[in-house]
């Protein structure tokens, strides 16, 4: 996919992207349903019903500094555009999302979001490692050229996710219930500083 044919489809899948409030809607009603988004798996619903709570958390519970909101501001480019690649059963999309919509509404930057498995083309121009890893967060001009890329995770817990990950007897529920604390006792400011870095 050259240059041309990567902000084509980045159009098409912003046009088609839905806001975090219609995402957020989803998601309640898919974990109220028993369903996911993409495959139906019974872990993946299990998934989307933690994922619904921990999003209600953050919508409740989570407001930014002054100072950053102003940071944010000043480093907007004219006619920025978010797109995440997501699914509801992703549990580190729910802890991005509400904060990456908030610091949007806040700004003035348009976000959408897509779901990953209904766009493995262009998921992949974005791969990490090889690999479809979500959230994704795709920074914009109103062009559609790329400014900047996020994801799928702060960059602490990224470090700390590898060096977990390098450990034959990585446990992954083990890894799920420390991910969990980290993003309780962090409160979302590596995350500020991430988003401020991909901005600079």
């Amino acid at each position: 996919m050259d240059q041309r044919e990567q902000n084509s489809a980045l159009e098409a899948a912003f046009s088609k992207g839905i806001t975090y409030g219609a995402y957020n809607q989803m998601l309640q009603m898919y974990a109220q349903q028993g369903r996911t988004s993409g495959e139906q798996k019974p872990s993946y619903i299990e998934y989307t019903k933690l994922s619904a709570a921990r999003q209600r958390r953050w919508d409740k519970t989570y407001s930014a500094e002054v100072d950053f909101i102003d940071a944010l501001g000043q480093r907007k480019i004219r006619g920025e555009r978010w797109l995440v690649f997501s699914e509801t059963w992703c549990g580190d999309a729910a802890h991005a999302l509400p904060l990456l919509s908030a610091w949007a509404t806040a700004v003035g930057i348009s976000l959408r979001i897509v779901f990953r498995d209904q766009h493995p083309e262009l998921m992949d121009q974005f791969s990490i490692n090889g690999a479809r890893s979500i959230p994704r967060l795709i920074r914009m001009t109103d062009e559609f050229d790329v400014r900047g890329m996020w994801g799928p995770r702060p960059s602490g817990l990224t470090h700390q996710y590898e060096q977990w990950k390098a450990d034959p007897n990585f446990d992954r529920a083990a890894w799920s219930r420390h991910a969990q604390e980290w993003y309780n006792k962090d409160k979302g400011r590596n995350l500020e500083n991430d988003i401020l870095d991909m901005m600079s």
